[in-house]
């Protein structure tokens, strides 16, 4: 009776520990409540397998317990969250690997400090330690759990996570076959446990870091290409300045020219010049959206770009006087949005449909950004998230993302199938001085 309630009090709580884990580490594509009414029923099909388990003796429970996971609880978790599929395999097996650290740790106590005061008081030693270990675990999970995994998952490249994975279910299985020999040699299996689990947070430390610098990195190159944008434009607007002043120097002679032809009845001839001088005029017109230099060169680029890819722009640019946005970020928000644009109105077979309308314009106290494209029809998405389909992972949308969470009341994207749009809606800022 006593192993009994034994297996059911730390199978609830292992069950509580999975649900804060869940429910506050990753985003979730299923409700809540959907969410606890499933852990709730694997939890008392776990609880009717342990117990015939260990009525019947059918297969050790330790290996009955590892083929439970990956049968009910892997699926499940699949199945509620959001993120890319080896995001969620790497998640489940860290988090595995988290509450079996625990089960062995309090496992490896009750041998060494309390087993040869007899079966009653280890038996109630490793249920203290249990309860006591898992609310830690909750606490820890409740504080840092979602910072921890939204650092992890800043970058999205398959290859990687398949690898971060994999290394996720090789420590779940050696602490798993910890758990199984513990009682052979504890102070053996005390220093792999240690050496595991330094393992586990050098990964993590590396993966966290490694990512960041790829955002800093994917940011910086980003940066750079704006700059260079910008030189070129303020280079061409300075050939153009000075292409318009020679001809406004030169108008005099232009219009004594038609005048000229006009007073002869060369009619024909007269519009001829001047219909040629109008061309002139328009190749030397400077791309004007805003007064913002950084912001207008960043647009002039990109309208550049369409007009040699044969896509439609159609742009509406007000930013007011005295509505500060930091260049670097909006470069940021507004460049991905035109290069997601872009490279979506290239994809189309008919060129003809391909469209991007641009819009920024003040709405009430904050600056409204929208960017809507034409585009396939082709969506990955993860339930509640897009997902990024580029192979070097979705690290713009992930900066996009940030500068959001910074900067904007609202960043929302919304899609039919025809048209994807992308909207901002950033705050009023003031000038650092």
């Amino acid at each position: 009776m006593r192993e009994v309630a034994t297996l059911i009090i730390v199978t609830f709580i292992i069950v509580i520990a999975n649900l804060n884990f869940v429910l506050l580490c990753l985003p979730l594509k299923k409700s809540p409540h959907f969410v606890i009414l499933a852990y709730l029923l694997a939890f008392t099909i776990g609880i009717a397998a342990d117990l015939a388990m260990e009525r019947f003796g059918i297969i050790n429970i330790h290996a009955f317990r590892v083929i439970y996971l990956l049968l009910l609880h892997l699926p499940l978790v699949i199945v509620v969250f959001s993120v890319s599929f080896f995001q969620k395999i790497f998640a489940f097996f860290l988090g595995m690997t988290s509450i079996s650290s625990i089960m062995s740790l309090t496992r490896m106590l009750t041998v060494l400090f309390f087993k040869k005061h007899g079966e009653y008081r280890e038996w109630l030693a490793m249920l203290i330690l249990s309860v006591l270990m898992n609310s830690v675990y909750i606490v820890l999970i409740r504080k840092f759990g979602r910072r921890l995994f939204e650092r992890l998952f800043v970058y999205e490249n398959q290859k990687e996570w398949i690898l971060y994975a994999l290394s996720a279910f090789l420590y779940f299985i050696i602490v798993e076959f910890i758990l199984f020999q513990i009682e052979a040699y504890v102070i053996v299996w005390f220093a792999i446990f240690c050496i595991v689990w330094w393992s586990i947070v050098i990964l993590c430390f590396a993966v966290i870091r490694t990512h960041e610098k790829t955002k800093q990195q994917y940011e910086n190159n980003f940066a750079r290409d704006i700059i260079a944008s910008g030189r070129d434009h303020y280079e061409k607007m300075n050939e153009q300045f000075n292409a318009l002043r020679i001809l406004k120097h030169d108008y005099k002679f232009h219009l004594n020219t038609a005048l000229n032809m006009l007073r002869k009845g060369e009619i024909e001839k007269s519009d001829e010049y001047l219909r040629g001088l109008q061309a002139a005029l328009q190749e030397e017109d400077a791309s004007f959206f805003c007064d913002n230099p950084v912001i207008n060169s960043l647009i002039a680029d990109y309208a550049r770009r369409c007009k040699e890819s044969g896509i439609k722009l159609g742009a509406s640019v007000s930013i007011p006087d005295g509505f500060f946005v930091p260049n670097y970020e909006m470069c940021i928000v507004l460049g991905n949005f035109l290069e997601n644009a872009v490279e979506a109105c290239n994809k189309l077979e008919a060129l003809n449909k391909s469209e991007i309308e641009l819009v920024i314009k003040p709405q009430g106290e904050q600056l409204a950004i929208m960017v809507r494209n034409t585009y396939d029809g082709k969506i990955a998405s993860n339930g509640k998230d897009l997902i990024s389909m580029k192979k070097e992972g979705g690290i713009g949308l992930q900066s996009v993302k940030a500068v959001a969470g910074k900067y904007c009341e609202r960043f929302t994207t919304d899609y039919d199938s025809q048209w994807f749009s992308a909207f901002v809606l950033w705050k009023k800022g003031e000038k650092q001085q």
